[in-house]
């Protein structure tokens, strides 16, 4: 069956299966990746693909591959920053899909790649951001056979399998994030009056802390300059009552704790 003659019920056929292999294996990131070639992506004659994710150094590490050249990787190496203009950054900074359907040419976009050894034929690249409760910390990328022109169904299916996938790579933060959202009442941390209660951006802000993350990377992740996520951990910090960021991440544990409790 061709790509164009593909329903989103075909598509979700492919999600269901996904979700059922996944939830009979325990697996390694690179067996993932060689299925979702193989037979997840197959909708879109998909032929390699790698997995890149945010680290607290304000970078993007490539992780894991599947079917990629080797010389690819020696010549472009492991690490970019977020700064830097690829495809997989521009994924997570807008939180959005990219796609290249010009291979081997990059072309204006991403004049750093043009140079890079790919020979296997691919005309196309999509990298689509992965969501970790509601925060793009990493990306799928996957080269395809075949010219694939933007389209709301192929990445609504994506959008679908990278739910998936971040579902089974962070089911432990998933599930705590879940109990989180259920019970926001008592996420405000135990404070007495409305003055002192963290907003929703501030409680995220917070739960990005306790990840080690910078305020650089946070204002990347949600949106914001660095001052204004600056300014907002002033406020948390003096809403907390805490001198600064290992307290806050401290009293942050220990309230996600005593939740998990309840």
């Amino acid at each position: 069956m061709s790509k164009e003659a593909y329903s989103a019920n075909n598509y979700l056929e492919h999600v269901t299966e996904f979700i059922s292999f996944l939830s009979t294996n325990e697996l390694k990131l690179e067996e993932i990746l060689s299925h979702m070639v193989l037979v997840v992506l197959s909708p879109l004659n998909a032929e390699a693909m790698f997995m890149c994710q945010l680290n607290n150094e304000n970078q993007i590490e490539r992780v894991g591959a599947w079917g990629m050249p080797q010389e690819m990787f020696r010549a472009q190496g492991n690490l970019f920053h977020l700064n830097d203009r690829y495809p997989a950054t521009d994924a997570l900074r807008y939180r959005r899909t990219t796609w290249v359907n010009t291979l081997p040419d990059w072309g204006d976009d991403y004049p750093l790649l043009n140079n890079l050894p790919y020979t296997t034929g691919a005309k196309s690249f999509i990298c689509f951001p992965i969501e970790k409760a509601g925060t793009p910390v990493a990306t799928l990328g996957v080269f395809s056979r075949d010219e694939i022109l933007p389209n709301v169904e192929i990445e609504a299916f994506l959008k679908a399998v990278g739910s998936v996938f971040s579902m089974y790579m962070f089911r432990q933060d998933s599930r705590t994030d879940r109990v989180l959202n259920v019970q926001r009442e008592q996420l405000s941390l135990n404070l007495e009056s409305t003055d002192t209660e963290l907003s929703e951006r501030q409680q995220i802000i917070l739960r990005l802390i306790s990840e080690n993350r910078t305020n650089l990377v946070i204002g990347e992740l949600l949106g914001y300059s660095e001052s204004t996520i600056r300014q907002e951990t002033i406020k948390i910090f003096a809403k907390l009552g805490c001198a600064g960021r290992q307290e806050a991440k401290l009293l942050y544990k220990e309230q996600l704790a005593k939740t998990k409790e309840q």
